[in-house]
Parts: structure tokens; C-alpha cells; sequence
């Protein structure tokens, strides 16, 4: 799961972005149309691609592109799409690909509003609940942030019935629904020196009716923009559980039954070209 907005890319996905959810990276190419409508993109390469401090790929790198579309009256509305690995998406075909729009708008004094929605979809990815039902990782979240300069907070809201597919109790092994779960975030991007910003993040996910699950992560990193190229390097840390006594949580498993902590403490590097 991405973020894009400005917590994403702020951290952009990361997905962070300066929490303008989505807001356009500086060093952007943008394209202009007579209705008012602002287009712009990204395509790069990513080390190992984090969602919220937990890593999608294995470790491994992703290649990933970006579309936002803004309007002069406050509506925006995106595409983002990442490879992922089939130890986090069972069944998967690798892909994930993130529909997203909304509104913002300014509140008095330089501070900002955004209200937004985002759709994460992993085509062909499963699992199965405690009766063998067929149960999508696809996944639904509401969003609203406001920024003031270089500083915002958001949060973000469950309404799809499964958080991540989260269904299944690991300790019980009673279905239960995780609708509800809740990310909070702050961020803070200010300009160090001309076309330099320092990437400054903490979140905490609640995963209803799955405590273990829960977490806080933590990122440090600083980012370059020189023309249409953007790179950034930073320091990762999710405080979430690989696994409590015999019982795996943060951890995936690969098709040979290999798993993997997918948690604790990482470096990312990016890169992204503007088009």
C-alpha cells in the first residue's frame, strides 16, 4: 500500500508526501490544460519499498509511477502503481495499483485542509478466512490532513470491511473484521538548503481487533530534487512484532516456506524522473 500524499512523498508511499496528500513534488513536470486541470508524473526505482515502515518487496527494489491530475478549485484526483512481492500479496500477480482523489483547500493564516479517499488494489491477491471464504487484500481508506509550511498531520480510516486482509485471529483463529483500523501521522519537510528537504515522519497504525498487529514507525531521511530527477535516502524504524512466541505476525512467507521479518529497522533509497 502506497501513500500517496503529501505524507507519503513527504515521505512521498512514501508513499508520505508533505501531507498535502498528493501534493505535487517539486522539480516536477507539469502540463497545464484550458480547464484548469494540472497533470504531472513520476517513474523511478525504489530500494525496497516501505508502506508505513513495513516493507512490500522482501527487501528488494520495485519500480514505480505516479499520475496526479490537480484542479484549480481544490479537486485532485491520481494513480500509483508499484511491483510488490507474492510473499506480502498471496496469489498475487506482483502488482499493486492505488486509485486516489479528493479536495483540499486553505483554511486561513497559510494552513491547509485535505479530505481524500484511496483505493489500494492487488489484483489476483488472497487469502482465506476460518471458513475457507475468499477474502481480497483490496482495501479502502478515507484521509484527512492539514498542513501549516512545511508541517502537517493526517489520519487515516479503514472502511472496507478487511484492513490488508486482515481477517483471521492469529491466536484464536476467529474471523473477525479489521473496518476501523486507524493510521495517524505527522510530517515535517523543511527546506535545508536550496533543493534540499529534509524528510522527517512518525505514524502509528491501530489494526482493529488485531492488537499485535499494532505499530509505530518512524522515518529520517533527506531528499534532492536537481531538474526533473528526485532523490532520497532515509532511515526506516517499525516498531512491530516479527512474531510473539510461536505465532508469526510481521513476518511473510515465500512460496518455499521461507518467511521473512518485514518489519524493524531499514534504509531506502529513490529515484524518480519527472515527465
Amino acid at each position: 500500500m502506497s501513500l500517496p500524499l503529501s505524507l507519503r512523498r513527504l515521505p512521498s508511499i512514501a508513499l508520505a508526501a508533505s501531507l498535502a496528500l498528493l501534493a505535487p513534488l517539486a522539480g516536477h513536470a507539469q502540463t497545464t490544460t484550458a480547464s484548469g486541470w494540472t497533470l504531472t508524473g513520476t517513474a523511478g526505482v525504489v530500494s525496497d519499498y516501505l508502506f508505513r515502515g513495513v516493507s512490500q518487496t522482501q527487501g528488494k527494489p520495485a519500480a514505480q509511477l505516479t499520475f496526479d491530475a490537480t484542479h484549480t478549485n481544490g479537486w485532485f484526483a491520481g494513480l500509483f502503481g508499484s511491483g510488490v512481492s507474492n510473499a506480502a500479496y498471496a496469489n498475487s500477480s506482483g502488482t499493486e495499483i492505488d486509485l486516489y482523489g479528493g479536495w483540499r483547500t486553505e483554511i486561513g493564516a497559510g494552513m491547509g485542509l485535505e479530505l481524500g479517499f484511496i483505493s489500494y488494489w492487488f489484483p489476483g491477491a488472497f487469502t482465506r478466512d476460518a471458513d475457507g471464504k475468499h477474502v481480497s487484500y483490496d482495501t479502502q481508506e478515507l484521509h484527512a490532513a492539514v498542513s501549516q509550511g512545511a508541517a502537517s498531520v493526517g489520519v487515516w480510516y479503514a472502511v472496507s470491511s478487511h484492513w490488508a486482509a486482515f481477517a483471521v485471529d492469529p491466536y484464536s483463529g476467529v474471523n473477525k473484521s479489521s473496518r476501523g483500523s486507524t493510521y495517524v501521522e505527522a510530517n515535517w519537510n523543511p527546506e535545508i538548503a536550496p533543493g534540499w528537504t529534509l524528510n522527517l515522519h512518525a505514524g502509528r497504525q491501530i489494526v482493529k481487533n488485531f492488537g499485535p498487529y499494532n505499530f509505530t514507525d518512524v522515518k529520517v531521511g533527506v531528499s534532492r530534487v536537481e531538474g526533473p530527477w528526485t532523490f532520497s535516502l532515509a532511515a526506516s524504524h517499525n516498531t512491530g512484532n516479527a512474531k510473539k512466541g510461536d505465532t508469526a505476525l510481521w513476518t511473510f512467507f515465500d512460496s518455499n516456506g521461507r518467511g521473512r521479518n518485514v518489519v524493524g529497522t531499514r534504509w531506502v533509497a529513490s529515484l524518480t524522473r519527472a515527465f
